[in-house]
């Protein structure tokens, strides 16, 4: 008897799995449900390549822009600006200062020019003095290029006294910072 029972059991198990399995096959919930499954896979999948399209892009900006200023900070660094005559005219309250680049970075701009008395008080702010050719006085819309001689004048406010020690600062375009002195007649 207990031999009949363990194969009634089974055979009734094998029964019960044939009938779920054609309800499975026959109801179409079930499709649907294997339809929707593929659906949000292919979604997620889609917004996972996108996320990753996004990532990449802000990757190469940000590479670009980082290797973009490095080129620039280089460039900075290779700037010499070199003082080679400042002047002062009492009469006309102009400053002349006769400049160099010897550096190896061309289109060398100036972007500020700072005078301080010999306290090194500030005495003033000059911004984006005009560059000349000191044989021509041409305009050099560009900046010195490396082995160039140029010069720019600004008017002090208030005026130099004469006899006096001063301090000039000069900043260029890319930032660097190149200090000298004068003293008025």
């Amino acid at each position: 008897m207990p031999k009949r029972r363990k194969k009634s059991i089974i055979a009734q198990s094998l029964s019960v799995a044939e009938r779920q399995t054609k309800r499975l096959i026959l109801n179409k919930k079930a499709v649907s449900v294997v339809i929707s499954t593929i659906v949000v896979t292919a979604g997620v999948l889609a917004m996972g390549i996108g996320v990753l399209y996004w990532a990449y892009s802000m990757g190469d900006i940000a590479a670009h822009s980082y290797s973009k200023n490095e080129a620039a900070n280089a460039k900075a660094v290779q700037e010499r600006f070199g003082f080679e005559f400042i002047d002062y005219s009492n009469i006309s309250n102009v400053l002349t200062v006769n400049v160099m680049n010897w550096g190896d970075s061309g289109n060398l701009t100036i972007a500020n020019v700072y005078i301080y008395d010999s306290t090194h008080q500030y005495l003033g702010n000059y911004s984006r003095p005009v560059l000349r050719n000191i044989t021509t006085s041409a305009l050099i819309p560009f900046g010195l290029n490396v082995g160039n001689e140029g010069y720019f004048q600004v008017t002090p406010n208030p005026a130099l006294s004469a006899g006096t020690f001063y301090y000039i600062r000069i900043i260029t375009g890319r930032g660097r910072t190149f200090d000298g002195s004068f003293a008025t007649a």
